[in-house]
């Protein structure tokens, strides 16, 4: 049976008590980062200092988990105006708590420096423009998933996946579009460009009219989301789940659901 409660309005009771059932579980974090060039769009995030640092945001978060500092920059990733990455309190809560991690490379255009597993995924295109994926790479990223989290859960532990890929609220809106959920979506700006998020998004969804999932993620997605919906749907037979983040999640959980994921 799977195990992982999705906390809601309508789930309430299942959440709580799949909370009190984490009381004395053991904790593994899991960094999944990738890269999509949706994320070069003038005005859509401000996850990099600037259009060229956008590349080195993830694995520089990966690298700060592991060393306290970075490596492939010299300094955390910062926005333009000077706000520092969110894997400092990712840090400190892992720290904190003495919760083990690891990396994985799912799509990331610069590898961390840093022990991690690698995918060998490519990076998603700017969905503006071109198809993110190819259908067949959608595929090897769900499986590659699957094969990821089979093998690194264990029984009554709980394992918590979290991403790190700038641009993503923006790919997440429009997987979640394609699948016919009308929503809008989080960003890391104070001031939420969410008519330019629509207007890519309109842009990619205006190529393509399937809804099968695999077709969906691979005209205006990414390469985390399929990634990650693989290791939820093997990882969650085995151990409880839980899914660290909100927008990109929520793709997560859209196209788990409708490949049988309960």
């Amino acid at each position: 049976m799977d195990k992982l409660v999705i906390s809601s309005h309508g789930n309430i009771e299942g959440a709580k008590e799949f909370t009190n059932s984490l009381e004395k579980s053991q904790f593994t974090f899991c960094l999944v980062i990738s890269y999509t060039e949706t994320s070069e769009i003038p005005g859509i995030t401000i996850a990099g200092a600037d259009k060229e640092f956008l590349k080195f945001t993830s694995p520089a978060d990966a690298e700060f988990l592991r060393h306290g500092h970075c490596k492939c920059i010299d300094s955390i990733p910062m926005s333009p105006d000077g706000k520092p990455t969110p894997a400092l309190l990712t840090k400190v809560a892992l720290d904190s708590a003495k919760i083990p991690h690891f990396v994985i490379n799912a799509g990331s255009k610069i590898s961390p420096d840093i022990s991690h597993f690698d995918s060998q995924l490519e990076f998603g295109k700017n969905i503006s423009e071109f198809t993110a994926l190819s259908t067949e790479k959608v595929f090897e990223a769900v499986e590659f998933g699957k094969i990821i989290g089979k093998s690194i859960c264990k029984p009554n532990e709980c394992l918590v996946i979290g991403e790190s890929i700038p641009g993503g609220t923006t790919t997440a809106l429009a997987v979640l579009k394609g699948f016919g959920i009308n929503t809008s979506v989080s960003s890391s700006m104070p001031n939420n460009p969410q008519s330019l998020k629509n207007e890519v998004v309109e842009k990619a969804l205006a190529r393509s009219d399937s809804k099968e999932p695999y077709d969906v993620i691979a005209n205006a997605g990414d390469p985390m989301i399929p990634f990650v919906a693989g290791m939820l749907s093997t990882a969650s037979k085995i151990t409880n789940v839980i899914l660290a983040g909100g927008t990109q999640m929520a793709a997560v959980l859209a196209i788990g659901k409708l490949l049988g994921y309960d």
